[in-house]
């Protein structure tokens, strides 16, 4: 009987033992398939012994993985560059900038271009480069960086170009390296027109024709435009002159020269016939007016009796007048002095009638003078079509009455 008292106790135990270690099953099952149990927590940091208020411990960042916030990418740029509002405002409004921020970690291609030597005023004028894809943005480093470079910003430019584009190009630079003491056409052009190698590039990038045509051919026309005093920056500007042959680059030089063109533009390498013609004309006919006069200033001066400065200050109230051409100047003062019989101090007044059309002051003089109106004041003339038609019904509305009549 004791035997068989033992032997259910036994039972009892073991059984349970059983159901305890079900019930512990079924909790940790149920702590797994529920993320917002509290147990779950402290289960799985006593399982990996992990605390979060360790030192070592890492919190996730997901502008790493996907995108980068723009709260984020501001404080990155305003951290690592100290840029100005401004600066900053150029930045992130820049089209490829605020297409991409959202799906691409912008701040690590900030890294890799850092880490190169990309300076901050790269950034500020190409902001598209914190767009570039970071994979192919190391392999276009690597071909930029295999040229013979003075600094890396020389040729920050180039990186928008396709990998295949520019594995051209550099081919192309590398080339010429023993046959010429600047390394490559970029330095070449840099020294020969006293400009910066990024001023260079800057223009470059979007007429790489230049690089590649026949060495022959870039380096007479590019002597030809610096013996010829065309201004280095407009040289940048207009690089389609270089498509002409060396020959007939220097025979349109030389014929603006001889006109005494004061500006000789590149644009006068590759215009039609006509155009050049009539500009060469007006340049002849701007001396032949000015004769003695070295400024349309000072023949200003001359024709109103006043001195050069007085002449200045009377063009600076007006400063549309300084880029008129003195062969107009000339029309509307001998119309106005000879034929209108307005005084010089009238004209000092409204310097604007200088540049108004010489034929619709003609027009509006001859129609005010059949009503009987002289304008003690030219500026009835220089007015809008509105305006002028507004004075004219006023004047004729009050023709009987000369008393009432009020210019405005």
């Amino acid at each position: 009987m004791l035997r068989n008292l033992l032997r259910s106790f036994e039972t009892a135990l073991k059984l349970h033992a059983t159901i305890n270690t079900n019930c512990s099953r079924r909790l940790l099952f149920s702590q797994y398939e529920n993320p917002g149990s509290p147990r779950k927590s402290l289960l799985t940091s006593a399982t990996f012994g992990g605390n979060e208020a360790d030192n070592d411990y890492v919190p996730y960042r997901q502008d790493q993985e996907t995108g980068t916030k723009a709260r984020v990418l501001l404080e990155t740029l305003r951290e690592r560059f100290r840029f100005t509002d401004e600066e900053l405002q150029r930045i992130i409004s820049d089209e490829l900038v605020h297409r991409t921020y959202r799906g691409r970690s912008l701040a690590l291609t900030l890294d890799t271009l850092q880490l190169e030597g990309v300076s901050r005023r790269s950034f500020v004028e190409y902001p598209w480069l914190l767009s570039l894809d970071n994979k192919r943005l190391e392999l276009k480093l690597q071909l930029i960086k295999s040229m013979d470079m003075k600094d890396i910003n020389h040729f920050v430019p180039f990186l928008r170009l396709t990998v295949p584009r520019l594995r051209k190009l550099v081919s192309a630079l590398n080339s010429e390296r023993g046959s010429m003491p600047q390394l490559n056409r970029v330095y070449y052009i840099s020294e020969k027109l006293q400009v910066s190698p990024d001023l260079v590039t800057k223009y470059l990038c979007k007429r790489l024709f230049i690089l590649e045509m026949p060495y022959e051919m870039f380096e007479k026309n590019l002597q030809h435009m610096i013996d010829y005093n065309v201004s280095p920056i407009n040289v940048l500007k207009d690089l389609w002159a270089f498509r002409y042959t060396p020959k007939s680059v220097q025979l349109r030089l030389e014929r603006a020269k001889r006109a005494k063109k004061d500006k000789i533009m590149p644009w006068m390498v590759r215009c039609p016939e006509p155009i050049l013609q009539r500009s060469l004309k007006l340049s002849l006919d701007e001396l032949k007016v000015l004769g003695e006069f070295s400024s349309v200033v000072e023949y200003l001066a001359h024709r109103l009796g006043f001195s050069a400065g007085e002449a200045k200050v009377i063009m600076d109230k007006h400063p549309q007048v300084h880029t008129v051409r003195v062969t107009k100047i000339k029309e509307v003062l001998d119309y106005l002095l000879d034929d209108a019989q307005f005084s010089r101090f009238e004209i000092a007044q409204v310097p604007r009638i200088l540049c108004h059309s010489l034929k619709t002051t003609k027009e509006r003089m001859e129609e005010l003078k059949s009503h009987g109106c002289r304008p003690s004041s030219l500026v009835i003339l220089c007015r809008s079509r509105r305006e002028y038609e507004k004075f004219l019904q006023h004047w004729i509305s009050q023709k009987r009455d000369p008393q009432t009549v009020s210019e405005q």
